[in-house]
This record gives structure tokens, C-alpha cells and sequence, in this order.
């Protein structure tokens, strides 16, 4: 496991401490080996799935890490945690395909190019969506969707 992957894991661990260890059992499950689309000069490796935040409400948080290219080190990069504006905006939709990932999305909507920009090129990038029920996170509590917000998402 890379140190880049103990970050995320340290820094998960103190978010959602009591399912990490789920997490940890899924790192191979939760590898990425290609995305629809992508161009094959990839030199990073790439994660998602799901952390359960709250197994009584059925609350989950969806998440892309985005290892810095094993050339630069990534190892030794710094962890970036991208969180964008909420309730209502996903950080994969618009953070990780719009904005600072390593992909943008062509006119085609089928084909993906590499982001000359890419933040990943200098850090790891954690792409968390929360709260609960915004992007692919979400929620079996219909009152969750009334109550989201940053306090509890900190709180989760």
C-alpha cells in the first residue's frame, strides 16, 4: 500500500473511524482499472466506493482517491480532501470532472481526455461527496435530506 493510501486511510480513519476498517478490506474491490472512455497513457491509480457514515440511517458517503503518478512521487505528495459546495453539489461532477481531476469529459459525453491542469500531478486527491444524498452518497432517511448541512457532515 502506498504512503499516499495510508494518508487517505489516517485521514478517513479520523472522519469515519468505526468503518475504516471495511474500507481497508476493499482497497482491491474499490481499485479502478479504467474508466469508460479514458485515454490509456494513465500512470496513476485510481479508487472509489462507498464508507458508511451511519449504519442505522443508511447514510453513505461515495469517494474517488486519485493517487499523484507514481513519476512524481506520490508516495511522498500531500492529500488533498475536495469537498464541493453543498447541499446539492457533487465534488466527483463537478470538482473531479470540471474542475482539478486528472479527466475532463469530451463534447461526445463518451470519451474522457487527460486535464493538463490536474491537481494530481502535485498531490493526492480525495473526492468526497457529501453530505448524504448529494451526488453518489446517500441516504435511506428521507428526514436526512431535510437536515443535511456541514455541521453534520463534520459530525459523521
Amino acid at each position: 500500500m502506498g504512503y499516499s493510501l495510508i494518508f487517505a486511510t489516517c485521514l478517513l480513519s479520523l472522519l469515519f473511524s468505526p468503518c475504516l476498517c471495511s474500507y481497508l478490506g476493499d482497497q482491491k474491490k474499490d481499485k479502478i482499472n479504467g474508466l469508460p472512455g479514458q485515454p490509456g497513457n494513465v500512470d496513476f491509480n485510481q479508487y472509489s466506493g462507498y464508507i458508511t457514515v451511519n449504519q442505522q440511517a443508511g447514510r453513505a458517503l461515495f469517494y474517488w482517491l486519485i493517487e499523484s503518478p507514481a513519476s512524481r512521487g506520490a508516495q511522498s505528495r500531500p492529500l488533498v480532501l475536495w469537498l464541493n459546495g453543498g447541499p446539492g453539489c457533487s465534488s466527483v461532477a463537478y470538482g473531479a470532472s470540471e474542475e482539478i481531476g486528472p479527466f475532463h469529459i469530451m463534447p461526445d459525453g463518451k470519451t474522457l481526455y487527460l486535464n493538463r491542469y490536474a491537481w494530481n500531478k502535485l498531490a493526492n486527491l480525495l473526492f468526497l461527496d457529501s453530505p448524504a444524498g448529494v451526488g453518489f452518497s446517500y441516504t435511506n432517511t428521507s428526514l436526512d435530506l431535510y437536515t443535511a448541512g456541514d455541521q453534520r457532515t463534520g459530525n459523521s
